[in-house]
């Protein structure tokens, strides 16, 4: 058992700045923690929960391993760490994630393991912006100047292979809601055909070959940005698979970014236009919670008859996850629109970051569920938050230093959350019910009485640290 030494941190921490609590030890962590859940040359781990939906059916599947959503977002930062460092050992792992999203491709051209929440798949099931999440990253790769050769050569080949696919597979297929669909398009939800759009316009990009966008691509982004879907004057999009539901606020981290890759592919100044006045809308979803700190509605209730009204915000659980890449695009706003009222409402919004930081690093996935383990359990989770740390860092940042995450204890409510290198556990009640070992894709136990596969899950009881999540 843990002794009296230990350390009680309660959270939110208010009154913190990102400047003072994001630190060249902060990024150590991250990078220590990553490499705890690396599983393979390019191969990482994470439990795969999906904070906006409440879905964690990936504990009891006893999955805990890969999936291509994690590709273009970790990817991206290890890029920034080799550019930065000149370490070889970026280098090579940069290198072998591309080689496996190689590998990843089943021979029918789609992409095994793009499930996310719903892994560990094996065949090609999944969504739009899961079967283009690694055309995204596998472009991005391609036209970065450090790529290596062999690998980069295999890539177009790899390309045509997954569009020959989607063209079969994904194109107007529709959703549950709405069927096989009528108008250009995958799958009928805003954010997801946007990930294949970006897709499409980063091989146009990267191949030099424009067709598969002019054809496909861009008829499915005018579709996206007319009326039917895009709500100028309130700054929202419909989502799509249900009737007057708009995109939820977390999304517009997906939309936001996904709208900047094409317009760097592409150039469409439409694109930058739209990206400002979505941005300049998500201050309308802002508001101050009762611990006094800052937040981000839900999501919006439309009317469901005149598109310019927003009719309430709902507020309730949170998908704390997409904070900082939503900041991020806030910032990219408010270079070309300074606002002095609103640049305090995003500082206001990185105090509420700061407030959540773990002494580990990590973030929580999610806020105010009736479930508390989307706030206490953590993860890889490189979207974002990791570009939002590099930025506060500014150009001071080193090479990542090899250190120890703090072995620690997390409660909220009743679920806690205990790590202790590759080890970790959630109780509810203080019962285990899950458990695993980070470095083994299946490796996660379930109930008090299993062992881990490699270690004693009574390690999990020499921790230093307590924290304690409040409200």
């Amino acid at each position: 058992m843990a002794d009296q030494t230990v350390k009680t941190i309660r959270y939110p921490v208010k009154g913190r700045k990102l400047e003072q609590t994001v630190t060249q030890r902060t990024l150590d962590l991250l990078v220590a923690q990553l490499e705890d859940w690396q599983q393979g040359p390019g191969v990482f781990g994470r439990l795969n929960l999906h904070a906006c939906w409440s879905i964690a059916g990936v504990l009891d599947r006893r999955y805990q391993g890969e999936t291509v959503s994690l590709f273009p977002g970790l990817m991206a930062f290890v890029r920034k760490l080799y550019e930065k460092a000149r370490n070889p050992k970026w280098l090579m792992l940069e290198n072998s994630m591309a080689a496996h999203l190689l590998y990843l491709q089943d021979k029918s051209g789609g992409f095994i393991h793009a499930t996310s929440e719903f892994e560990p798949t094996f065949d090609t099931s999944g969504c739009p912006i899961h079967w283009f999440n690694p055309v995204i990253a596998l472009c991005e790769y391609y036209m970065w100047e450090y790529a290596d050769e062999t690998v980069k050569a295999l890539i177009p080949a790899a390309l045509d292979r997954q569009w020959e696919w989607a063209l079969t597979h994904s194109w107007k297929a529709g959703n549950g809601h709405v069927g096989r669909l009528t108008f250009p398009g995958f799958c009928g939800v805003t954010n997801q055909d946007l990930a294949a759009v970006a897709a499409l316009a980063l091989t146009g990009k990267a191949l030099g070959n424009w067709e598969r966008y002019e054809q496909y691509g861009k008829p499915c982004l005018d579709h996206y940005l007319s009326p039917a879907f895009y709500y100028k004057e309130i700054g929202l999009f419909e989502r799509g698979d249900n009737d007057n539901f708009a995109e939820r606020t977390h999304y517009y981290n997906v939309i936001l970014r996904l709208l900047k890759t094409i317009y760097g592919a592409t150039g469409e100044e439409r694109l930058m236009e739209v990206f400002d006045n979505v941005a300049d809308h998500i201050f309308d979803a802002v508001y101050v919670g009762e611990d006094g700190l800052t937040y981000l509605a839900r999501g919006a209730k439309t009317d469901p008859l005149d598109k310019s009204r927003v009719l309430a915000w709902e507020r309730g659980p949170i998908s704390f996850n997409g904070y900082p890449p939503l900041i991020l695009c806030l910032q990219d706003y408010l270079t070309r629109h300074p606002d002095g009222a609103r640049s305090r409402t995003v500082e206001a919004l990185r105090d509420t970051v700061a407030a959540y930081i773990f002494a580990d690093g990590s973030i929580p996935q999610g806020l105010f569920h009736s479930d508390p383990l989307y706030a206490v359990a953590t993860y890889p989770d490189p979207e974002g938050y990791y570009e939002l740390v590099l930025q506060v860092l500014g150009d001071d940042w080193q090479d990542p230093r090899p250190v120890t995450p703090p072995a620690l204890c997390r409660r909220a409510g009743n679920v806690t959350w205990k790590q202790n290198g590759p080890l970790w556990g959630i109780e509810k009640d203080g019962k285990r019910v899950y458990g695993g070992f980070s470095r083994f894709a299946g490796g996660v136990t379930l109930g008090p009485e299993e062992k881990p596969v490699w270690g004693d899950y009574d390690a999990l009881e020499e921790y230093g640290l307590l924290e304690i999540l409040e409200g």
